[in-house]
């Protein structure tokens, strides 16, 4: 079982990118992890937001894949406590499946990309930049992995 963050941006001045690396290193003594960056599609002004996400659709379907649990970060998805999440996480976990946590683009997921999906995951009712979203869940991911293992970290 591998878990895979799959986003769609552009990293240009990440600032956030020593904590994401740190989260990603303490991730990878739990489970296999890897994040899959896929560059946005060129835009004109002319492209409507549902032809913006149609394109970026095109760039999210091959990693949906039968055999992989797949969930949407999106703002309507379910909000979670940090141990109701790490409960939620075990539970996909305990399906032996990969597992994909895909970050859309700045409109948000098509709808043939939210109907592949297994789960709708919300960070927030706030939003945020793309790049501090991917801290949060991957905190929230690590933070998942040491309350599932009774490990200090999480104050209950």
């Amino acid at each position: 079982m591998k878990i895979q963050l799959i986003y769609i941006g552009r990293d240009k001045k990440n600032i956030y990118s020593d904590v994401e690396k740190t989260f990603i290193s303490r991730i990878k003594h739990y489970a296999s992890f890897k994040i899959i960056d896929l560059n946005p599609p060129s835009y004109s002004k002319s492209l409507s937001t549902d032809e913006i996400r149609k394109k970026e659709a095109k760039l999210i379907t091959p990693y949906l894949e039968k055999n992989t649990i797949n969930i949407l970060l999106d703002e309507i998805g379910k909000n979670f406590t940090s141990v109701q999440f790490s409960e939620f996480l075990n539970s996909k976990m305990n399906q032996s499946k990969d597992i994909n946590l895909i970050i859309g683009g700045a409109y948000g997921f098509s709808n043939e990309t939210r109907s592949k999906a297994h789960a709708l995951l919300a960070l927030s009712k706030m939003t945020m930049p793309h790049h501090l979203a991917r801290v949060v869940l991957l905190e929230q991911v690590y933070r998942a992995f040491t309350i599932l293992k009774n490990e200090k970290y999480h104050n209950s």
